[in-house]
């Protein structure tokens, strides 16, 4: 992993659409060395949908809580400005990709803490930087960072770019969006034909 960025997200309307994100209920407390379960796409699905539903009844005062959440390639400015972002749960292993999540939050504006969990299928050559380290795994193959994401029009997002000696394979990414249920994204990183 090179460095983790924070993006001004230029079209939040992407964001407003649902395209299969995936969630599931880790916890974001110690770091182990077990395999992450593989849920089915279906039950993925259900548990995104239940998170979304019970977010969109609770109240503000409870803080940041996601309402939506996609996940895909970035292609950005020089300046971090979004010039496009296309959902996709396969990211080519092309050095500089830029990859992550747009979330839709209950809140405008504002800055918003996430706790951000990432699993490779193996120990990548580097994690770089972006973020305060929160833990990494004996087999360094799952970090974790403590970051604070500032709200734009509702939504926050996240990109990393894949670096040289990322491995290709399964990776997932749990977000703890303050004090509410994990948002997941489970995506593979291939070699490009």
């Amino acid at each position: 992993m090179k460095y983790l960025r924070q993006l001004l997200v230029l079209f939040a309307a992407v964001a407003c659409v649902h395209v299969d994100a995936q969630t599931t209920s880790a916890s974001p407390g110690g770091l182990t060395d077990s395999p992450i379960p593989v849920a089915s796409h279906a039950s993925i699905s259900a548990s995104n949908a239940a998170v979304f539903k019970a977010c969109a009844v609770a109240p503000t005062a409870n803080g940041a809580c996601p309402l939506d959440a996609v996940f895909g390639l970035f292609k950005l400015a020089p300046n971090n400005d979004v010039l496009d972002f296309k959902v996709s749960n396969t990211v080519p292993r092309v050095v500089n990709q830029n990859y992550g999540c747009i979330v839709k939050l209950n809140q405008m504006t504002g800055k918003v803490r996430v706790l951000e969990r990432m699993t490779l299928p193996e120990t990548p050559k580097t994690w770089g930087a972006g973020g305060q380290p929160y833990g990494t795994s004996a087999d360094r193959k799952t970090i974790s960072l403590d970051v604070t994401l500032t709200i734009y029009n509702g939504t926050i997002s996240k990109s990393w770019d894949v670096a040289n000696g990322d491995p290709a394979g399964h990776y997932l990414i749990s977000a703890f969006i303050e004090n509410s249920a994990p948002v997941q994204f489970e995506f593979d990183v291939i070699d490009p034909r």
